[in-house]
């Protein structure tokens, strides 16, 4: 099997990052950002921090802990109180 160490996560979550943009950019606003103006808006930065902080909960709890722990890290999110609805 392939297993990623926590610290090398970093180059891949920037490329995944990158790719998601283009798709992203058709959903966001309906569609009315081009890739490329979507890209200057985002945080990108936190969002490989975020990122990285969810990954590093699946090498801290079991598979039975993780779903409870991913839902109260998600409700602390901006947005996230809609999380738990």
């Amino acid at each position: 099997s392939y297993y990623i160490k926590l610290d090398q996560w970093q180059p891949r979550l920037e490329e995944a990052l990158e790719a998601a943009i283009a798709p992203a950019s058709l959903e966001v606003f309906n569609g009315e950002l081009r890739r490329s103006q979507l890209s200057q808006r985002l945080d990108k930065p936190q969002l490989i921090l975020t990122a990285n902080s969810l990954l590093s909960l699946t090498y801290r709890y079991s598979a039975k802990e993780l779903p409870a722990v991913l839902d109260d890290y998600l409700t602390e999110l901006p947005g996230g109180d809609e999380w738990g609805r």
